[in-house]
């Protein structure tokens, strides 16, 4: 995207009209991209698959060319890329960085640092991957610098192809081989090795595939391909025109012919990057039918001279806006702000920065240029991950003390009739609002949870508590809503000496698969259940009714059948009834709107009269059931805080600091529910 800004050194060989065209195309596919994001609702535009394509073209002839003649020196180059790429970035970066300290959720300062930093260094893909983030439409609680993943897999290919083009040239001219052969051979093979790889990826995890350098490499690769072949294509006018209009359409209708977010960059990627193939090969025609009419209109030239600017700014300032406003949706009015915003802004950056940097090539050198960069990029990320790393530590230090009991926060134990502890605490809730989310289960900090995403479905068996000689096996088997207990649970099993065990894949409710389940968590129901019954559990734990943002909770389907499986392999059972879930997260509420704000809800809203689970048609007779609702909520609100203690880390999970204060509560309901759970003469866990 960054290289294809600006054709440095003209390589194109089609002439000044297929220059235009090209440039054209650019600043087309660059307005997909902002329009989509801006107007799409979250769809994709094919846009970003164009500008790898094009920036494979360009690259590689400009490459090509000057390996040829033997100009082609790696310090320039390099030095040419940092000079024109970094500066702007940077000062994005740096906007993001106030905005991420004054502005946007504070739950997010720390994954927002760290992504700072992976965008200056050109990493963000992969820091996406590590920190299981997927591509999500814009909202207020969306990454500001999700966009620099392309720019990442940009980046990490102008680092890797100019030293392969490099060696080729050495190669080809000790062997006496043709170039042009060489880097042909050699991008082809990595096409095909990364279109076959990135089809699988689809299938398997696209959430991962669509960030990943090795699956979006075909997409670049076809470009270079494209510059060695150009050549040699002679089509005539007619055609050219022909396969230029057709490629057109494809560029432009690809976003509303292909959900890109849940296919890409697999096999339907072909419809965009096809698309730009097919115009470039078919551009630059003197017959006067082609597209030029429109890849050559002024607006189009106009963009494509700021696209780099304006493909940095619009994304954090869509963001920024959201969380402003406090909304999840631009809406058209904020969209057309977010838009004119961002080409004044854009504007202002090429030519402040862009054209500066330009100038600053010119007079010092691309030496100097990529030094003063580097050492700028430094910087940045010092002062970032420094903060970051300090920040981090006060958190991790703060977490760790949410697990010793405090008289300032009772949490539950105030609902508790005839409540006499302190009525008012001086020290602040637990935990602070910003770090809420962070105070969850230790299966879903230490990744033994598996995770959501479409090929995740193997069958994970975490230890809780694993005492030398464990009186009863307790599971807890199913989706987060039942793992968020097991803070509870593993004070409980310290207490009575049981061994406690999770196996749960985030978003999978434990049921019965039918026709309208997911793959995988279909694959993992049937392996879990087989995995839990050669446990031999003395209770399997699992969620009742489940609650929704829209509605009272309920019973869903194949969840009775799941508990007749169990049932049937001879398996106690002890349903969990859910907890309350929200359109907008406790914490941040508490956070903008201050500690003395409403922000719970109704009881009526969310729950039903009558818990759900203990009548539901087919409920085997053996099935116990647990409702902590009262313990949760009061008598017509569920509130946000409760005695000090913030019961929501999110917009539905309990935090694990308020789940450890509903211990003795759920134990008082085991023993009157599954008594043979506990041996005879056992002491009660105390609130």
């Amino acid at each position: 995207m960054a290289e294809s800004a600006r054709a440095v050194d003209r390589p194109l060989t089609g002439g000044p009209r297929h220059i235009v065209e090209l440039h054209g195309l650019r600043g087309l596919a660059l307005l997909l991209v902002v329009v989509f994001h801006l107007f799409g609702d979250g769809r994709v535009s094919g846009g970003v698959d164009v500008f790898l394509m094009v920036s494979g073209f360009l690259v590689t002839t400009a490459l090509v060319r000057r390996a040829g003649s033997g100009r082609l020196s790696l310090r320039e180059r390099y030095g040419s890329y940092a000079t024109r790429l970094v500066p702007p970035a940077l000062v994005v970066l740096v906007f993001v960085a106030i905005a991420a300290r004054t502005v946007l959720p504070a739950e997010q300062a720390l994954q927002t640092g760290r992504e700072i930093v992976a965008s200056a260094l050109y990493v963000e893909n992969w820091e996406l991957i590590v920190s299981q983030l997927t591509y999500d439409a814009a909202g207020a609680a969306t990454s500001p610098v999700q966009h620099f993943w392309s720019l990442a897999v940009q980046g990490q290919f102008f680092l890797v192809w100019p030293a392969v083009v490099v060696a080729l040239a050495m190669l080809a001219r000790r062997r006496s081989l043709r170039l042009e052969l060489l880097v042909a051979l050699v991008a082809g093979a990595g096409t095909v090795a990364s279109f076959l790889w990135a089809a699988q990826m689809v299938d398997r995890d696209q959430q991962v595939a669509y960030f990943h350098s090795a699956a979006r490499f075909w997409e670049l690769g076809a470009g270079a391909l494209l510059a060695v072949a150009l050549p040699y294509l002679a089509l005539r006018g007619p055609v050219r025109d022909a396969l230029a209009w057709v490629g057109l359409v494809m560029v432009v209708a690809s976003g509303l012919l292909v959900d890109g977010a849940t296919q890409y960059p697999g096999p339907w990627a072909l419809v965009p990057v096809g698309g730009a193939v097919l115009v470039v090969v078919g551009s630059g025609s003197a017959t006067g039918r082609g597209p030029s009419m429109v890849l050559g209109a002024a607006p189009l030239r106009g963009v494509a001279r700021i696209s780099y600017s304006l493909y940095l700014w619009h994304w954090p300032l869509l963001i920024t806006y959201l969380a402003l406003r406090q909304r999840d949706a631009v809406g058209w009015r904020g969209a057309v702000l977010v838009l004119v915003a961002s080409v004044l802004l854009a504007w202002a950056t090429h030519g402040l920065v862009e054209e500066r940097g330009r100038a600053l090539l010119v007079r010092r050198g691309t030496g100097r240029g990529g030094l003063t960069a580097a050492v700028a990029t430094s910087v940045l990320c010092l002062v970032v991950g420094g903060a970051v790393a300090v920040v981090e530590s006060r958190q991790s230090a703060h977490l760790d003390l949410l697990a010793e009991p405090s008289r300032d926060h009772p949490g539950a134990a105030v609902l508790a009739a005839g409540y006499t502890g302190p009525g008012t605490w001086t020290a602040a809730p637990r935990p602070q609002p910003e770090i809420a989310s962070r105070d969850a289960a230790q299966s879903n900090v230490d990744g033994c949870a598996v995770d959501s995403g479409p090929a995740e479905a193997e069958v994970r068996v975490c230890p809780v508590v694993e005492p030398a000689r464990a009186t009863r096996t307790v599971v807890l088997l199913g989706a987060s809503h039942v793992v968020q207990y097991e803070p509870a649970f593993e004070m409980l099993g310290a207490a009575h000496g049981w061994r406690v065990l999770t196996v749960s894949k985030s978003g999978c409710h434990f049921q019965r698969p039918d026709d309208g389940t997911e793959a995988s968590c279909a694959t993992w129901n049937r392996g879990a259940l087989d995995r839990v019954v050669a446990l031999e559990p003395d209770l399997v734990v699992v969620l009742g009714a489940v609650t929704r943002r829209d509605g009272p909770d309920r019973v869903l389907p194949g969840h009775v059948e799941a508990w007749r499986d169990l049932e049937a392999a001879g398996l106690r059972v002890a349903t969990l009834r859910d907890n309350p879930r929200f359109e907008r997260s406790p914490t941040m509420c508490l956070r903008d709107d201050g500690p003395d704000a409403s922000c719970g809800r109704s009881r009526d809203e969310v729950l039903a009269p009558r818990n759900p689970a203990e009548h539901a048609d087919g409920v085997p007779a053996t099935v116990a059931h647990v409702d902590l609702t009262r313990w949760i909520c009061d008598g017509a609100q569920c509130p946000a805080v409760v005695g000090n203690v913030l019961v929501y880390r999110d917009k539905g999970h309990l935090s694990a600091t308020y789940v450890r204060s509903l211990a003795p509560y759920l134990d008082e309901q085991l023993r009157r529910e599954v008594p043979w759970l506990h041996a005879a003469g056992e002491q009660a866990v105390a609130p």
